[in-house]
């Protein structure tokens, strides 16, 4: 970097009093390689957040709970996916009639509704 820098005083015939300090010449040409090559990153540390689900950003804009569809004269029963899948509390079996209209799924209407639009892990 050091010849790199002499070598471009040389050529641009800069003024000594006005030339850019060596760091400041190696953190343009670091700069203008990423611009080039790669993309500028920044300095996180420790994790990088978990988006969050979908279901969980729109919850209230395009989810809402409908009935589930009519055979033989019956709605089709549904296994709720929240009672059977929770971490928070026992794991039961509830036979539901009503689906969340955008993803489709069983869910109980009330806690299990409103947990799995609003929790990540319910």
């Amino acid at each position: 970097m050091l010849n790199a820098y002499n070598l471009w005083l040389v050529k641009k015939n800069i003024d000594p009093s006005k030339k850019p300090k060596l760091r400041e010449f190696v953190y343009n040409a670091a700069y203008q390689l990423l611009e080039d090559f790669g993309e500028p990153t920044t300095n996180l540390k420790g994790r990088r957040p978990n988006p969050m689900p979908d279901r969980i950003i729109d919850a209230y804009s395009r989810h809402y709970p409908v009935n589930t569809e009519i055979v033989n004269g019956k709605r089709k029963p549904r296994d709720c996916y929240v009672c059977k899948h929770t971490t928070r509390r026992q794991k039961k079996r509830t036979r539901v009639v009503i689906i969340c209209n955008e993803c489709n799924i069983g869910l109980c209407i009330g806690d299990c509704f409103r947990d799995y639009h609003t929790l990540k892990n319910f």
